[in-house]
């Protein structure tokens, strides 16, 4: 009875508010969904990215034979899971190269071994002044970027620097390798010819603290997140591959986080905590419209989501069941700018 009552009134609200058209700025009405689906339960999950619209690649720690984050694979129609990576330390995030059976991902494995005990404790570990409770979910510990098959084969280190590398993106045409450095304080964009020994470079010159590069299907555009200077709010940012006039996506209160790009090139979704809301909610927004809707409304956070390559799956990570794990929704219908 309580679901039926949900139901009405969700749908209720729906058909009241559908013709509302919004800007950049405002809400859409909230897309009722249904309960999602757990498709993990083992340790606790997180990052799912899409390797094809049947199987997934995702980070899991706390398991029975190890506690540091390592990445899996899951079939999704056999329900069978396979470990990747076996090294010491934490994988923080993952990236999945089409077409490469290659994985590209920022790991503690190094910086663990590299550093005396004695002297990890002064390494930057996080940016001054930060108490923005985002940071809870971004392990900022010191790592570098690697990249190996997705068995797990010929392992290759594509950074060398003393703390903070992560949030991998590749730009196989151009062979670069994107990435966030902290440094001085600074969580700033970094490019790394993969052809040629040179040393890595800036590419933007911001205030901000960027985050989460992630590079469109056509590969043509680039998202990611930027902190204000104070830490206390973000939004998604917007530019071309040679990174010149970036723009907002986004221009609301709280913050915005995680993007990643629906396969039609045109939409991002990614989690927010606007205004007052307590949670961290799925969106997406229209990059050519510039306009968006909330995707769900759960108890606990929602975040990382990923879009399968057919675009008729969503995974995502969720808390509402108390602790990180995976769920899965149907993509809702497209929707269409007024």
């Amino acid at each position: 009875m309580r679901h039926i009552i949900h139901l009405f009134i969700t749908l209720t609200l729906s058909i009241l508010l559908s013709h509302t058209a919004i800007a950049n700025t405002d809400f859409e009405p909230i897309t009722i969904t249904p309960p999602s689906t757990p498709v993990t339960n083992t340790g606790e999950n997180r990052q799912p990215l899409f390797v094809s619209n049947d199987s997934f690649i995702f980070i899991s720690k706390n398991r029975t034979y190890h506690k540091d984050s390592q990445i899996y694979f899951k079939d999704l129609k056999t329900g069978r899971e396979k470990r990747i990576t076996h090294q010491r330390g934490h994988i923080i995030n993952g990236l999945w190269v089409n077409n490469e059976s290659r994985i590209i991902y920022a790991s503690t494995t190094d910086e663990d071994k590299e550093t005396p005990i004695i002297l990890q404790k002064y390494l930057e570990r996080f940016p001054s002044s930060v108490e923005n409770d985002l940071f809870f979910h971004i392990n900022m510990s010191p790592s570098e970027i690697y990249s190996s098959l997705l068995d797990g084969t010929e392992i290759k280190r594509l950074s060398q620097h003393s703390g903070f590398d992560a949030f991998p993106s590749y730009l196989k045409d151009k062979h670069r390798l994107f990435f966030s450095r902290l440094e001085n304080g600074q969580i700033n964009i970094f490019a790394k010819a993969t052809n040629k020994e040179l040393k890595p470079w800036k590419v933007l010159k911001t205030k901000g603290h960027d985050l989460g590069l992630q590079l469109s299907p056509k590969q043509n555009f680039f998202t990611w997140y930027r902190f204000s200077p104070d830490f206390k709010t973000s939004q998604l940012m917007l530019t071309n591959t040679e990174f010149k006039d970036p723009s907002f996506l986004t221009l609301d209160s709280g913050v915005s986080w995680s993007p990643s790009w629906h396969p039609n090139n045109d939409t991002v979704v990614y989690s927010a905590k606007v205004d007052d809301s307590k949670n961290y909610d799925l969106f997406e927004v229209s990059v050519t419209q510039k306009c968006k809707r909330q995707i769900t409304s759960f108890e606990g956070d929602e975040f990382y989501p990923t879009v399968s390559p057919d675009g008729k799956k969503l995974l995502f990570t969720s808390t509402q069941n108390g602790k990180e794990q995976i769920h899965q929704l149907d993509y809702p219908e497209p929707f269409v700018c007024d």
